[in-house]
C-alpha cells in the first residue's frame, strides 16, 4: 500500500509542475533576434550588438527593448519597412555601417542585412531597433 500512495503522489506532483515548466518556455510566436552593427569601411569592426527578445527574458536586454519591439510590429518584423524618422536630415559623410539581424521574429526566420552612407542614415531608418 505504501508503494502504491508514493507512486500516486509522484505522479500527482509531476503533474502540477508540468504546466508550469510549459508555461515557462518560449513561445514560438516570441520574437528572439541578434542585431549587430558594424563599420565596414576598409576592416570591419563590429561596433556594437544585443539581443532583442520580445518578450524580454533572462537574456542581457536590448537598451529600448519596448520601443524596439513596437517598431518591428509596426511593420509586421518586414526590416525594410522600417522608417522611423523619415523626415530627418543627415549629412553626407561617408562611414559605412552595415546592419544585420539574425534570428525569428515571432516564429519566422530572420537573416537580414543592410549597409547605410553612416550611422546618423542607419539610425534615421531603423530608431530604437538598432539604436544601441
Amino acid at each position: 500500500m505504501n508503494k502504491i500512495v508514493t507512486a500516486l503522489t509522484a505522479v500527482l506532483f509531476a503533474a502540477t509542475l508540468a504546466p508550469a515548466a510549459v508555461a515557462a518556455a518560449p513561445s514560438t510566436e516570441d520574437t528572439r533576434l541578434q542585431l549587430t552593427a558594424a563599420r565596414t569601411e576598409g576592416e570591419t569592426e563590429v561596433i556594437g550588438y544585443v539581443w532583442l527578445d520580445c518578450p524580454a527574458s533572462g537574456r542581457p536586454a536590448h537598451p529600448h527593448r519596448e520601443a524596439a519591439c513596437h517598431a518591428l510590429d509596426a511593420v509586421n518584423g518586414d526590416f525594410d519597412r522600417l522608417n522611423a524618422e523619415p523626415n530627418a536630415t543627415c549629412t553626407a559623410e561617408h562611414a559605412p555601417v552595415t546592419l544585420t539581424a539574425s534570428g525569428t521574429y515571432k516564429g519566422r526566420t530572420v537573416d537580414w542585412t543592410k549597409t547605410y552612407d553612416n550611422n546618423c542614415e542607419a539610425t534615421r531608418i531603423t530608431g530604437a531597433v538598432f539604436y544601441f
